[in-house]
């Protein structure tokens, strides 16, 4: 299991930048962009930890701190906030509200990631080395989590971000057809909202860039999603009862 971290800012931009580089190093991430959310997801997600964004203008980090630890359902999440430079008054603030470490933006990822390993690997049940899955292989498709490269029968396949979020979850699940809302729930940052026909789009690309190298291996299920499957051959299944539409 990938320990899941929780993203607290008002950006999602910087949401989309910081959840890749934590997810390509074996972490799960989930983006809260309100006080409200990140307190929600805290209570129902129960993270490994929570990073909060706390330059000027966005939400008060040291309020979330205080709520999460005042809460015995959330007072042991490893809290890290990211402050701007000179903000010695609020990184006071913040340890007096419990944080358990500060970062000064911009943060070399690489020091972000070794502060959540060393927790990560200090805190029971959790292990590293298997929560990690750096690399995920089917029908010829070969994906370097740590890399960030896919390759498909030895051939190089360039991707955008968001087709290679879509082919790490379809890796994940082989065979199993994933439906439109789990796609976007893995490809995209939670509460933005994505039409199922940009998901249609972003898969026609994934599948033209495979096609490349190998045979269609993504299965359109009419009406309800994809899946992987190398026995496919771009098969296209209507279910019953559902509205059949046209295949990508």
């Amino acid at each position: 299991m990938r320990p899941l971290i929780i993203i607290g800012s008002t950006e999602a931009d910087y949401f989309g930048l910081l959840g890749h580089i934590l997810e390509v190093d074996g972490f799960d991430a989930v983006f809260g962009k309100t006080i409200e959310e990140v307190l929600h997801l805290a209570v129902e997600c129960a993270p490994y930890a929570i990073l909060l964004d706390s330059r000027v203008g966005s939400f008060s980090a040291t309020n979330v701190c205080r709520a999460l630890k005042s809460n015995p359902r959330t007072d042991d999440i490893v809290l890290i906030a990211l402050i701007e430079p000179g903000a010695e008054s609020q990184y006071a603030d913040l340890l007096e509200t419990g944080v358990d470490d500060c970062f000064v933006r911009p943060v070399a990822p690489v020091k972000l990631l070794e502060q959540l390993r060393t927790r990560a690997g200090n805190r029971g049940g959790i292990s590293w080395k298997e929560s990690r899955n750096v690399s995920l292989v089917y029908a010829g498709i070969e994906m370097d989590l740590e890399a960030h490269r896919v390759k498909r029968n030895g051939v190089d396949i360039y991707l955008g971000h968001t087709e290679f979020r879509l082919l790490q979850h379809l890796l994940r699940n082989p065979e199993h057809v994933c439906d439109r809302r789990d796609l976007i729930a893995n490809a995209w940052p939670q509460n933005v909202h994505v039409e199922t026909r940009t998901v249609n789009v972003h898969i026609g690309r994934l599948r033209k860039a495979l096609l490349r190298a190998g045979s269609d291996v993504i299965r359109t299920v009419r009406s309800v999603g994809y899946a992987l499957d190398e026995n496919s051959e771009r098969g296209t299944f209507p279910i019953p009862g559902h509205r059949s539409e046209q295949p990508e």
